[in-house]
């Protein structure tokens, strides 16, 4: 099973993606949908420098957004995944697939939705536990 199979997709049957389970609750766009497409296929994973390229650009106009901008976040890795595990040079950041976990948690924060926390814990595994008056 590749690296990005394993960091985007659920191992469980019927379980969401990551980057499936946030527009579910948040809305979708064309940037969320290409990802969503590509990374569906193996044989577009050589796109993914185009298609980070391509949310990134839109990310840019959404600072204002944070929820937003943390779900074009986790489209951007999707990107960054594909693109290293199809194997072009000049590679992102080894430790992408890393990041999903904190960002899914951040923007699960932001938008304090319960069902979307279901959601991405179903597709990650696990979520991360604290004691009342704790940071995770």
């Amino acid at each position: 099973m590749s690296e990005l199979y394993r960091f985007i997709h659920a191992e469980k049957a019927n379980h969401p993606i990551v980057l499936e389970a946030a527009p579910l609750s948040l809305g979708t766009t064309p940037e969320i949908d290409a990802a969503l497409e590509m990374a569906a296929d193996l044989t577009q994973w050589s796109r993914g420098r185009e298609l980070f390229d391509r949310v990134r650009q839109n990310n840019l106009g959404s600072e204002d957004r944070i929820a937003e901008q943390l779900l074009f976040r986790l489209a951007e890795l999707v990107g960054k995944l594909a693109h290293n595990v199809a194997g072009p040079y000049r590679h992102f950041d080894h430790h992408a697939g890393w990041q999903i976990g904190p960002i899914a948690y951040r923007l699960t924060v932001e938008v304090q939705d319960p069902v979307l926390q279901d959601r991405f814990a179903s597709a990650l595994g696990s979520w991360p536990r604290t004691d009342p008056g704790t940071a995770p």
